[in-house]
């Protein structure tokens, strides 16, 4: 029974912390990208099914605030039980894949002055012009490239090797000097 008051405590804490968070890093806790990322993570680092659950639980608390994010490594080590050097490269991996995008989302949303501009394909562009939503100011469709000029010129065969005779395999001929393709015996 208590353990069951703690659980429906602790999930009501991270509901409403999670419901503080930006948007953005609410989508991300939500993506399927990320869990992808991470089991990617577990199959390169063979990590065994519990543990890449602890690394993803670290990693979701990292990002609701409940852990400080410098302590990423070292809970990752403590916590899945990983040596140090599986630890850093955990982490370095976990920050390119996870926190570096939500940063870079962060900071457009902020209008950072180093903020970089949202990359967007032309398909996702055409999704979000027929969905309504926000729709970049680029074409879906961008101008075709025109057809290359035909050729003016004819094209000049070489001269026909003076050894060759119709008829005589190649095998038999002993001046090889202009055929490209025998070499001279040696």
């Amino acid at each position: 029974m208590i353990a069951t008051n703690i659980d429906n405590g602790l999930d009501q804490a991270l509901k409403e912390r999670f419901a503080k968070l930006p948007k953005v890093v609410q989508d991300a806790i939500m993506s399927a990208d990320v869990e992808k990322h991470m089991r990617e993570l577990a199959e390169t680092h063979k990590l065994h099914l519990d543990q890449w659950q602890t690394l993803e639980n670290e990693v979701m608390l990292a990002l609701l605030g409940v852990q400080k994010a410098e302590d990423l490594e070292k809970n990752i080590k403590s916590e899945v039980g990983v040596p140090n050097d599986i630890a850093k490269a955990l982490t370095e991996n976990i920050s390119k894949i996870v926190f570096e995008p939500i940063r870079a989302e962060l900071e457009r949303e902020l209008e950072h002055p180093e903020a970089k501009a949202a990359e967007v394909s032309g398909v996702e562009a055409a999704r979000a012009q027929v969905l309504g939503e926000n729709a970049p100011a680029t074409p879906a469709v961008a101008p075709a490239t025109p057809p290359a000029e035909p050729p003016t010129q004819k094209v000049e065969r070489a001269p026909v090797s003076t050894a060759y005779k119709g008829g005589e395999t190649s095998a038999v001929r002993v001046a090889v000097a202009d055929d490209p393709y025998r070499e001279p015996p040696a």
